[in-house]
C-alpha cells in the first residue's frame, strides 16, 4: 500500500479522477432511487449543484476546506427540499457519495486503513452538519408551505372544474388528465394515460398546426391556439387550447401541461353565422342583379338594346343644359328606315325585327364615342352628337346613309334606305324646340325623295 493521505499526490489524485466519482456516485441504485422518487433532475443533464457539492465534499476530505466553508451546501440543501427528499435520503446521498470516492482510491490502490478511518470521521462530521442545516431549511419552509398548501389545492381545484386539463412528458405522452378532459373526449383515464397525445388528433387538423405548436413549446414558450379534437365516438370538439412547458431548476423541459376551454358551441355558432352571411350575400348579389337587369330594361329598348325614348329624353334635357352652361355645340340627328311598312307587310314583323337588329348594329358601331343613339319609336331613330356643329353631324349622317344603302339586309332582296333630319341648338332652343327643328328637317328630306340627308335652315 502506498500511503498519500496528507500528501499533494492526493489532492492531484482526487481532481484527475473527479468525473470518476461523481459517475460512480449518481449511477448507483440507492442514488437513483432517491432522484427518480423525487424526481430530481439527474447528473446527465449537468446539474451544475452536484458537480459544485460533490467539488466540495473532495476539497474536504484533501483538508482544504471545512465543511462550514463550503459555501454550495446551502444552495444543494435548497434543492433537495424543493423536490420533498427527506433527512434520511440526505444521508444516502452522502454515504454513497463516499463509497464512490473510497472505490475509486481503492481501484488505485491508494485506500490505506488509516485514510478510509480519516474519511469516515470527515464524512461523520460534514453529515451532522448537513442535517442540521436541512432541518433549519425544511423548519422555515413548513410554515410558507402549510400557509400556501390549502391555497394551492383550492387552485387546482378550481381549475380542474373550470377547464380541460392534461400533462405529457417532453415525449407527447399523456401522464395525467382530469375527469373533464375524459368526459369531453370520451376516453377514461386508463385509455388515455401512457398514449401519445395525439389519440385525440383530428385528421381534419393541419399539420403546420401542430409543427407550429411543438416547435413553440419545445423552444420553452407557451403555446396558444384553437385546436380541433376527436372523441373516442369520432364526432368533434374544439377548444381554445394553452399549452405551458414546466422547467426544472436547470432550465430543461420536465413536462408540458395543457389547459383547453371547451367552445365548441361557439365555434358551431360562428359557423353558422357565416354560412348565414355568405347565404344572404348570395341573395344581396341575385337582388342587385335582379335589380341591375329591371334598371337596364327600364332604360333600354327591348327589341334593339340601346336607350328607349323615355331614357333619351332625360339624357337630352341634361345635354342641353351642359351645352349651355360650356358654351359648346350640340347637334340632333333624327333619321328612319325608307318604306318600312312595306317590308313588315311584305315580309312580316319578325323579319321587320330582324332588320331593326342588324341596323342598329350598323350604325352604332360607326358613331362615336359619346354619342347618344336611342330608338324614338317604330323604324325611327335618334343621335345626339355632343360638341358637334351642324356640318359636323350631316358628315356623319350622310356616312350611315351610304353605308347603310350599301348593306346587305336580311330576307329584302334590294337595299335599305335611310332618311335623315338635322338640327343644331341655339341659345334659345330648348328640348323640344331643337326636335322639332330636327322632325321638320326629317319631313323635308322624305318629301324631297328619301335616301338623302337634310339640315334645319331657320
Amino acid at each position: 500500500m502506498i500511503k498519500i493521505i496528507n500528501s499533494e499526490e492526493f489532492s492531484y489524485f482526487l481532481r484527475v479522477h473527479r468525473n470518476e466519482i461523481i459517475k460512480r456516485w449518481m449511477n448507483k441504485s440507492e442514488v437513483q432511487n432517491v432522484l427518480h422518487r423525487h424526481s430530481l433532475p439527474t447528473i446527465e443533464k449537468n446539474t451544475h449543484l452536484f458537480y459544485e457539492f460533490c467539488d466540495c465534499y473532495i476539497s474536504i476530505i484533501e483538508w482544504r476546506s471545512t465543511i462550514s466553508e463550503c459555501q454550495v451546501k446551502i444552495d444543494f440543501l435548497q434543492l433537495l427540499n424543493n423536490y420533498n427528499v427527506t433527512t434520511a435520503d440526505l444521508f444516502t446521498l452522502i454515504t454513497k457519495l463516499k463509497n464512490a470516492i473510497e472505490s475509486v482510491i481503492f481501484e488505485n490502490g491508494n485506500l490505506s486503513y488509516a485514510l478510509q478511518s480519516e474519511i469516515d470521521a470527515l464524512t461523520l462530521e460534514m453529515a451532522n452538519d448537513l442535517a442540521v442545516n436541512f432541518e433549519s431549511i425544511i423548519g422555515s419552509n413548513k410554515n410558507y408551505k402549510s400557509e400556501n398548501s390549502n391555497l394551492l389545492a383550492e387552485y387546482k381545484k378550481a381549475v380542474d372544474l373550470s377547464n380541460i386539463v392534461s400533462k405529457t412528458n417532453p415525449k407527447g405522452v399523456i401522464t395525467y388528465v382530469n375527469d373533464k378532459f375524459c368526459e369531453i373526449s370520451g376516453y377514461t383515464r386508463d385509455e388515455l394515460v401512457g398514449k401519445p397525445h395525439n389519440i385525440i388528433r383530428h385528421p381534419d387538423m393541419q399539420r403546420e398546426t401542430f409543427k407550429n405548436l411543438w416547435d413553440t413549446i419545445k423552444a420553452k414558450k407557451s403555446w396558444n391556439g384553437i385546436v380541433t379534437n376527436m372523441r373516442k365516438d369520432g364526432g368533434q370538439y374544439i377548444v381554445d387550447t394553452t399549452i405551458i412547458p414546466i422547467l426544472d431548476v436547470d432550465g430543461d423541459v420536465v413536462e408540458y401541461i395543457a389547459i383547453r376551454h371547451d367552445i365548441t358551441e361557439l365555434e358551431e355558432t360562428k359557423q353558422q353565422l357565416k354560412n348565414i352571411n355568405k347565404a344572404m350575400k348570395q341573395k344581396v348579389d341575385e337582388l342587385y342583379s335582379m335589380t341591375n337587369t329591371l334598371e337596364q330594361k327600364a332604360y333600354r329598348d327591348n327589341l334593339t338594346g340601346i336607350n328607349n325614348r323615355e331614357n333619351f329624353e332625360d339624357i337630352f334635357a341634361i345635354e342641353i343644359a351642359n351645352a349651355k352652361q360650356n358654351n359648346v355645340p350640340l347637334s340632333l340627328i333624327i333619321f328612319d328606315v325608307d318604306n318600312f311598312k312595306l317590308v313588315n307587310d311584305t315580309y312580316g314583323h319578325q323579319a321587320g325585327d330582324v332588320i331593326l337588329i342588324d341596323l342598329v348594329n350598323l350604325v352604332a358601331s360607326n358613331i362615336k364615342n359619346g354619342d347618344i343613339f336611342a330608338r324614338w319609336g317604330g323604324e325611327e331613330f335618334v343621335i345626339l352628337t355632343p360638341s358637334t356643329e351642324m356640318n359636323g353631324a350631316r358628315n356623319l349622317a350622310e356616312n350611315l346613309r351610304k353605308i347603310a344603302q350599301t348593306h346587305t339586309f336580311s330576307y329584302v332582296d334590294k337595299n335599305m334606305t335611310l332618311s335623315f333630319g338635322i338640327a343644331q341648338m341655339s341659345i334659345e332652343d330648348d328640348k323640344k324646340t331643337l326636335f322639332e327643328k330636327a322632325d321638320a328637317a326629317l319631313y323635308e328630306a322624305k318629301k324631297n325623295g328619301r335616301n338623302r340627308v337634310e339640315m334645319y335652315n331657320a
